[in-house]
């Protein structure tokens, strides 16, 4: 898919307002840049919204270069570490929850929600791309709604959970969907989010040093599905101004599958980014130093748990 003839439109920063930036980096004609203001990190330029369903098409399942590269078969073949990945997830959602009723915005497949309903969770899902939404009905026998919650039929304050998990980077419109959500969930239900850090976390700005670039100059993951590429205090940020309490942060290492399906590749770049490369994917760097920013709070996945501010901006 030609991901660059997607309409677009143009935006200032969502969390200050600003219109004032600076460009890191134009990654595949989309131009990603820095708000001089608060430092959120964003698309200047972004695919217009009414083209979503065409972007979530089979091509972003499939294709590999935005999105997945064969989303049902990697699932089929890593099956194992998507297992333990959601066995995680199951054991840190009964220390927080207070209730069984769950539901997943952006739920994809609906492979997580399978899981959890195997395992005595009470859950729906809302997923805008037909393709994968239609799966998770008719293949898993799944209570999944296409379109977003904005439109999905879904009853008020009646959700102990609900899921965003790599879903908040891709919206137009957060702070609508954050409303929403507040709407939906129980007294004393809570949100999860999931989001990469990306750009300036410790792994690719090191990376960018050593490739002889400017930090934050890289190319970031998922580009232009990824609309905004947070940092913690960026996304604290755009929670809060959403009308949520953070009261639980968790921080996780991105990449497990991607290992696998894609091992990283030694001998690229220069004779520094070479020999750099070979310490910390060969000599075992990486998995003391992932280590590490597990128990730091540094890992390059950022999760957090929130509940409706009643003294918020929304």
């Amino acid at each position: 898919m030609d991901w660059s003839s997607f309409p677009r439109e143009k935006t200032d920063c969502i969390l200050c307002g600003s219109s004032s930036s600076r460009l890191l980096s134009v990654q595949k004609t989309w131009p990603v840049v820095r708000c001089s203001e608060c430092g959120l990190v964003y698309l200047s330029e972004r695919p217009a919204e009414k083209a979503l369903t065409d972007m979530y098409s089979k091509a972003y399942y499939e294709d590999g270069d935005v999105g997945y590269k064969g989303y049902i078969r990697i699932f089929e073949k890593y099956h194992d570490t998507f297992m333990k990945i959601f066995s995680r997830r199951h054991r840190d959602l009964l220390r927080h929850a207070r209730g069984k009723r769950l539901l997943e915005i952006g739920c994809a497949y609906g492979f997580l929600l399978d899981y959890l309903s195997s395992r005595g969770w009470e859950v729906q899902g809302v997923e805008i791309s037909p393709l994968s939404s239609e799966y998770a009905r008719n293949e898993l026998g799944l209570d999944v709604q296409t379109g977003s919650i904005e439109s999905a039929d879904l009853k008020e304050h009646s959700y102990d959970v609900i899921l965003l998990l790599d879903v908040l980077e891709h919206l137009h419109r957060p702070y609508d969907i954050l409303g929403r959500i507040r709407e939906l969930l129980s007294p004393e239900g809570i949100l999860v989010v999931q989001c990469p850090w990306e750009l300036y976390h410790w792994e690719e700005f090191s990376e960018a040093i050593i490739r002889g670039m400017r930090p934050g100059t890289i190319e970031p993951d998922s580009v232009p599905a990824h609309l905004y590429f947070f940092q913690p205090r960026t996304l604290d940020a755009v929670l809060r101004k959403g009308g949520f309490r953070i009261y639980g942060r968790q921080s996780g290492n991105y990449g497990s599958i991607r290992r696998q399906v894609n091992p990283p590749v030694i001998s690229a770049g220069n004779p520094i980014e070479r020999f750099g490369r070979y310490v910390y994917f060969r000599l075992g760097l990486q998995r003391f130093l992932y280590f590490a920013a597990r128990l730091l709070h540094l890992g390059n996945g950022m999760i957090r748990y929130a509940i409706p501010d009643e003294d918020g901006q929304q």
